[in-house]
This record gives structure tokens, sequence and C-alpha cells, in this order.
């Protein structure tokens, strides 16, 4: 999908809903960032698709490359989080939970993180006057979502089919690949011989990447397991004496500063044997405590000193880390704000799987 162009389509229909908000293209790469979710599913790939064609025209427009980086690389963490998200089955995998569980509860706090970062973006649009673009046609936003249909269908086709029963989400991920291919090839016409092989070429990098971040971390958390570390420390902090709320706090603490200094799937494999046993034993349903920690954890994919969406931002912008600590800073906070309130607002993540039952 990325190698085929679709990223510039579903820009397209961001531009034709929110060009016209101040700050109207940094609103635009908050929605794209949202819609790009439901496609690759991955944080990065997000980032860099989006950002590549966003951050150059943002700069042209006036606004300031460490703003436009901060933007990029903030609003791109709704990748892992809206469904369908490759992190959310590696977590199903690890807590041995249900997929398509973990990809409804998904919807609201994705969705949520989403609007409030578009709102940061127009506020601070507005404070420093930055431009909006003319407000389209009504026959301009249908010619575009009608342009991008056929890759706005995917992410509803994966979830339906997961969801439903119908496929795994291996078996859905084959079908999803195929889709891409022939809407990339026979619909738009927009990936060549050469793009699918760089495609191919990418997926083999990124699977590689993965898997050997996958075994050494199999690794390290054997040994913690073997030494009893995660029973230790989870005796140790209930030995507290913590009410439930204050325990809940600080694990969000503990995995927000380890999102920091760690990538994300190592730390995925630290904490959920650590923190898991613990919150069910406060009473804390694993799927809501598991989109507690996917939620938390993703906040380091964009903090200094190791967020990879944002070193990857940065690089786009040819903007150095400290001069986007100022632009980065409200996102951290609301950011980090949304997290406490899927954390102590259950219903939230909770509220869509029940109604599968």
């Amino acid at each position: 999908m990325v190698h085929g162009d679709i990223a510039r389509k579903l820009i397209n229909v961001a531009n034709s809903l929110v060009r016209h908000f101040p700050g109207g293209l940094g609103c635009v790469s908050v929605v794209t960032s949202m819609g790009m979710a439901g496609v690759s599913g991955s944080s990065v790939a997000d980032s860099a698709s989006v950002g590549s064609v966003l951050i150059p025209e943002m700069k042209r427009k006036g606004y300031s490359a460490s703003f436009a980086a901060s933007i990029n690389a903030s609003s791109s963490v709704v990748g892992i989080i809206i469904p369908p998200s490759s992190t959310m089955i590696i977590i199903a995998w690890l807590a041995n939970l249900s997929v398509a569980e973990m990809f409804l509860a998904g919807i609201i706090p994705g969705v949520l993180i989403g609007i409030t970062y578009l709102t940061v973006t127009v506020i601070i649009s507005i404070r420093r006057n930055y431009p909006k673009e003319e407000r389209p046609t009504f026959g301009e936003l249908i010619k575009s979502i009608l342009s991008a249909f056929w890759a706005l269908l995917l992410p509803l086709l994966l979830i339906v089919v997961i969801v439903l029963g119908v496929a795994t989400a291996t078996e859905a991920a084959a079908v999803a690949a195929f889709y891409a291919f022939l809407i990339a090839v026979v619909v738009y016409k927009t990936l060549s011989w050469k793009g699918f092989l760089k495609a191919l070429k990418d997926s083999v990098y990124s699977t590689t990447v993965v898997m050997m971040i996958v075994c050494t971390a199999s690794i390290f958390t054997w040994v913690l397991i073997q030494q009893r570390i995660p029973q230790l420390l989870s005796d140790t902090m209930l030995g507290f004496g913590l009410p439930d709320w204050a325990l809940l706090l600080l694990m969000i603490f503990i995995m927000f500063l380890f999102g920091m200094v760690m990538d994300l799937v190592p730390n995925l494999f630290i904490f959920i044997p650590i923190f898991l046993p613990m919150a069910v034993e406060i009473g804390i349903d694993p799927i809501h405590f598991c989109l507690i920690m996917l939620s938390t954890l993703a906040l380091g994919l964009f903090t200094p000193p190791v967020g990879t969406t944002l070193f990857v931002s940065l690089h786009l912008a040819k903007e150095k880390m400290e001069n986007t600590l100022k632009d980065l800073l409200p996102y951290v906070v609301s950011g980090f704000a949304i997290v406490l309130l899927i954390a102590y607002v259950p219903f939230l993540t909770m509220w869509i799987p029940g109604l599968m039952e």
C-alpha cells in the first residue's frame, strides 16, 4: 500500500476534510495519520510515508521545521493503537488474548488520541497565526473520498473478517496483502515492478528486525522468569500497600520512563509478564490493561532520547532534536493525560468489545 502511493490518496481525503482549520496542513497531518493507521499498522511506516509528503509542504507554507516534525512524530503513534495494528497482535500473542478484542478495544482510545492531537494543533496554530487553506467544495470532498475508497476499505475488511471469525490474524494479513497488491496494480495502477520489489525488500528487512528483537527479548524474558524477577517485583510493589489507583499510576509512570529509553517491542516483553498479573490481581481487565500499556509505551515513540518516529520526522524536516523539545511538550503532556483517562475510565476501552459478547 505504501509503495503504491496510497498515502497520497489518504492525504487528499484528509486535506478535503480539515485543511480549512487553523494550521490546516498540521491538521491534515494528524487526520492522515489516523487514516494511515488502518492501512499500515506501523507508526514508523506512517511517520515516513506521511512526513515525506507533508513536512516539506508545511515548511514551504511557513510552518517551522520543529513544529512540522513534532506533529508528524506525535500523530503517527495512533498507527499502533487504531486497529488493525501489528503491535496489538504481538501483545495478544504475549498475553494470550483475543486479537479481535484487542482491535475493538483500540478504536475509541486511538480516535481519542487523534482528536486530542488535532485540538492541540489547532490551538498552537491559532496562537502562532499559521495559515489555513481554502474550504473545499462538497464535490471536491466526495471526489477525494471516492478516489481513496478502495484504500479506505482495507482496514474495515481486516477488522470485520477477524472479529467475525472468518479468518485468523495471519490469514487476514495474507488476504490484505493480496488485496493491496490488486488495488495498487489493477485499480490505481500506481505500483510498478520496481516498487513491488522494493516493497518485498522492505518487508524482509522490517520482519528481520522485528524477529531479532522478539528472539532477543524472549531470551531476556525467559531469564527474568527463571530468576523469578516478575514475582519478586510484583510482591515488592504490592507490599507497598498502595491503593489500587496509585499502584496503577506507578506502573504507568514506570512504563512511560522505560518507553523513553527503550523501543516498544522489547518493553512489551519486559512489562507484560511483570505488570499484567499485578493488574489482574487488583481487578483490571487484561484487555484494558494491555491498551493502557500500549498507549503509554506509544508515547515513547516520539519522546527523546530514542523515539523512533521522532528521529524519522527530524530527518525528513532536517531539524535538530533540541530545537523540537518546546513543540513536542504539548503533545507529550496531552498524550499522557489521555493515557490517564483511558486508564481510569475503563468504559472507553471495554465498551465496544462488550457489544460483541
